[in-house]
């Protein structure tokens, strides 16, 4: 929204001025003498948002787990380390 204003700032405070925002016409739209089907579809939003970001989070890890890459070199080259070590510590007596 800051950004089509023309207005410079950080991510943080563009999700802040988005949350305010739609958190304050949520409240509006809750606040209506709307028809009881449109109040119940209304006051259930909170639940919606924050079954739908859970899923996302869910989503992300589990992709982020299935995606997870081998690093064959590092591994190697933590081996080697280890070993390093080893044989130093064990000429100094440890």
């Amino acid at each position: 929204m800051l950004r089509l204003l023309g207005i410079k700032s950080s991510r943080g405070t563009q999700i802040i001025v988005n949350f305010v925002l739609l958190v304050s016409v949520w409240w509006y739209l809750y606040k209506l003498e709307l028809g009881a089907a449109y109040q119940f579809m209304i006051s259930a939003v909170p639940y919606w948002v924050l079954v739908s970001f859970g899923s996302y989070a869910l989503w992300k890890i589990g992709l982020g787990l299935a995606t997870l890459r081998d690093c064959i070199a590092e591994s190697e080259e933590l081996d080697k380390e280890i070993k390093e070590a080893k044989s130093f510590f064990s000429t100094k007596g440890f």
